[in-house]
């Protein structure tokens, strides 16, 4: 792996950690989900509510390329050290979102998985 790849692989664990973090902060939580406190939410305070939807699409995205580098890195033949570092960096800030906010990070990561092995291509593997 040269610098870039290096470099771009520790904005996207700094992104994906951010970005669900950075939602479990923002998001409004109500004391009851009703319908009007959903809509009060949507007219009297629409950028905290866009802001933590479009964090929380950053951060399940930016993981679902870590699940791609899991599953190519578990069926590939030439297996690199570093990104093997990577993805156990990735599943340590996973255990650490779960210990935070464990209902949100459930679904983040659930969606990541799917995303993530839904998008990876393993006919394209480098042999």
């Amino acid at each position: 792996m040269d610098a870039y790849v290096i470099y771009r692989k520790c904005l996207l664990l700094i992104a994906a950690y951010g970005g669900i973090t950075a939602t479990a902060t923002i998001f409004p939580t109500p004391p009851v989900w009703t319908f009007s406190h959903v809509i009060g939410e949507l007219l009297f305070s629409p950028h905290k509510l866009l802001l933590a939807s479009l964090s929380f699409i950053i951060g399940f995205l930016a993981y679902s390329i870590f699940v791609q580098d899991a599953c190519r890195y578990l069926w590939s033949i030439k297996r690199e050290p570093l990104t093997l570092l990577f993805i156990v960096l990735a599943s340590l800030s996973w255990v650490h979102l779960l210990l935070k906010g464990w209902v949100l990070a459930v679904f983040a990561l659930s969606l990541a998985l799917t995303y993530g092995i839904m998008d990876v291509n393993l006919e394209k593997r480098v042999k």
